[in-house]
């Protein structure tokens, strides 16, 4: 066998095979719906080659902690932070203020090499989308990272052990990881580290074996050399672009033993590529390896590319996007392999001065760079104009209540609600000044109000609960009751919604009857419709882009049938009344050309002020004379 650490033109190919699988499902999953299985390929890799370094140096004994950690971060960092700083100065120009403060938090995660654990959270019920943030490909730097803390530490436990102990060792991990796929978790299992290691550590097999393979210089023969590793190649090689076209995001253990498929052939094909065989030529190819060099750097730069896309949204963008995207996306990589990742591999510094300079500043430098830029009134001018979300203390925190309206006077109304309930604080504020009431308001994200809730939010969150407590406790002291929430998000076709309860209606039936027979007077307060994009980044895009223009329109079925069903259900009891609100927002949502919504479907404190003085002008909002 060659040396050990040869270079391999081989494996620059496969990373090719890697990246631009990643890519395609990036821009369109129907293109390559098994496309993600890239970054298992590219994990498979990195185990190889870290455990084919560290596991050499270990059994001569000249392993050092500083130097391996030196090489990782003159590998990692520098287009790391030349990406992180470019997604970051396009995030202030670009984002709303909430949209920059979470793409800072996810910098913060990625800078602690903590992406994944970061994201696996779950989403934010105010966060982009998935596909809108530029650092969410961040996760799988952050899980190799993680073992590269990790693994280093293990092997050296064993690697003067004998070759027995160390792949029984070393197989029994990738077991446990194996077996931590079947076990419940309250994260998503997509980016934890534990769950990926199986697929790092079939790389780290294939170096071990070939190590002993040298050391015990055991021969395979000119025959199976021959014949057998060109079938091996040729099976292998077809198992991976099977995978890579079978597999969806929907495959059932994934991750876990469905990534055994693909991270296997990958791992054998590293393997059996190390022989001479006819079909080797096609595993050197110019173009592929030229790709596999840069494809650290086009991973990098290709998830923020489309995010920026995606945020901006495809009415603005023109039919060759993808394409100039695509250029775009091998420009930057090739600027930052050639003038980042190349000059940087000639550091001469020692491991404090690697840790300073290419780690400890940067991070510094951006971190606290991204927070003073969001305190710049360039970030909070739409907060100063009341089209931005705003937060109050008793949102989500039943210490605190908030009373609105003529808080002189003793609150003679409670609302009780999700976030829907929340977004009309202004509303009731000035409805309640106009009319001389109070009212108390408590909220909870995703959380309605119904008596035997059992919808998700209800077991997972605990401020949902504490919601629930605060609000049976609460609502008999009060003669009135004002009931806000997200109506649609109890239909079936939004089953999949955390705030979804399927016998919800007739729990709130039941309610409704409850407090109708104790004389007490109830709301229930319409909900406004979905949008098809977020009207402030609209509003803001437009002030900041040339020629901006988004259409917004609502085809919000969901939301229709809701408030079509709490009217049905308020016809039934006469101490039950209907607030229609939303009756009052124009059909270009917008007042005064200011949007009234701060994002697809909150209404924003300018909104709500606005639609009080439209609402006032016809109603009485504790007048029992409301249609139903």
């Amino acid at each position: 066998m060659s040396k050990v650490l040869s270079y391999r033109p081989d494996i620059d190919t496969l990373r090719a095979i890697a990246v631009l699988s990643v890519v395609a499902f990036h821009i369109e999953k129907n293109w390559l719906p098994g496309g993600f299985l890239g970054v298992d390929i590219f994990f498979v890799i990195s185990g190889f080659l870290i455990t084919m370094i560290i596991h050499r140096e270990m059994s001569q004994g000249i392993f050092s902690f500083k130097t391996f950690y030196i090489r990782r971060i003159k590998r990692i960092l520098p287009a790391f932070f030349a990406v992180l700083i470019a997604t970051l100065i396009g995030g202030f120009l670009l984002f709303t203020k909430d949209d920059f403060f979470l793409l800072w938090k996810s910098s913060l995660a990625a800078l602690g090499f903590a992406s994944n654990l970061y994201f696996a959270k779950g989403q934010g019920y105010f966060d982009p989308a998935q596909e809108e943030k530029p650092l969410l490909h961040i996760w799988s730097l952050s899980v190799e990272e993680q073992y590269y803390f990790v693994f280093p530490i293990l092997l050296l436990l064993v690697v003067r052990k004998s070759w027995r102990v160390q792949f029984g060792f070393l197989i029994a991990l990738c077991v446990l990881s194996l077996a931590a796929s079947f076990m419940p978790s309250s994260l998503d299992k997509y980016y934890l580290p534990h769950l990926r290691a199986c697929e790092m550590l079939v790389g780290s097999l294939t170096a071990v074996w070939m190590q002993y393979q040298q050391q015990q210089k055991l021969s395979i023969g000119k025959q199976y050399a021959a014949a057998g590793t060109l079938f091996s190649v040729c099976i292998l090689f077809v198992c991976l672009f099977v995978c890579l076209f079978a597999y969806t995001e929907q495959t059932a253990y994934f991750p876990g033993p469905a990534a055994l498929i693909p991270c296997l052939a990958s791992a054998a094909l590293i393997y059996f590529n190390h022989f001479d065989h006819p079909l080797k030529k096609f595993f050197q190819w110019k173009i592929t390896v030229a790709i596999g060099l840069i494809s650290y750097s086009l991973y990098l730069w290709h998830w923020p590319i489309l995010a920026f896309m995606r945020y901006i949204g495809p009415d603005n963008l023109p039919p060759y996007s993808t394409a100039a995207a695509i250029v775009l996306m091998v420009v930057l990589s090739l600027i930052s392999y050639f003038c980042i990742e190349k000059p940087f591999k000639n550091w001469k510094g020692s491991f404090v001065q690697s840790a300073s300079w290419i780690y400890a500043l940067p991070m510094l430098i951006l971190a606290v760079g991204s927070f003073f830029a969001m305190k710049l009134p360039f970030m909070a001018q739409y907060d100063r104009m009341g089209l931005a979300r705003s937060y109050t203390s008793c949102h989500n925190n039943t210490d605190k209540q908030c009373l609105w309206g003529d808080t002189a006077k003793q609150p003679e109304l409670l609302i009780l609600g999700d976030s829907h309930a929340d977004q009309y604080k202004t509303f009731f504020d000035a409805v309640g000044k106009k009319e001389k009431w109070s009212a108390t308001m408590v909220s909870a994200d995703s959380c309605a109000y119904v008596e035997g809730y059992s919808a998700r939010v209800f077991k997972q969150n605990a401020s949902c609960r504490a919601f629930y407590q605060y609000a049976q406790e609460h609502l008999p002291r009060y003669s009135k009751v004002l009931l806000a929430m997200r109506w649609g998000n109890q239909m079936p076709e939004n089953s999949n919604s955390v705030s979804y309860d399927a016998d919800f209606f007739q729990k709130f039936d039941t309610m409704l009857q409850t407090l109708s027979s104790e004389k007490q007077i109830v709301y229930l307060m319409t909900d406004n419709q979905t949008l098809s994009y977020n009207a402030l980044r609209a509003y803001m895009l437009s002030s900041r882009i040339p020629g901006y223009r988004q259409n917004l329109y609502s085809n919000d079925e969901a939301t229709t049938k809701g408030n079509l069903r709490i009217r049905e259900l308020a016809a039934k009891y006469p101490n039950v009344h209907i607030i229609d609100a939303a009756a009052y927002i124009p059909e270009n949502f917008k007042i005064n050309e200011l949007p009234v919504y701060s994002d697809k479907d909150h209404i924003n404190p300018y909104g709500g002020i606005e639609l009080a003085k439209r609402f006032s002008e016809k109603h009485k909002l504790l007048d029992t004379h409301h249609s139903h």
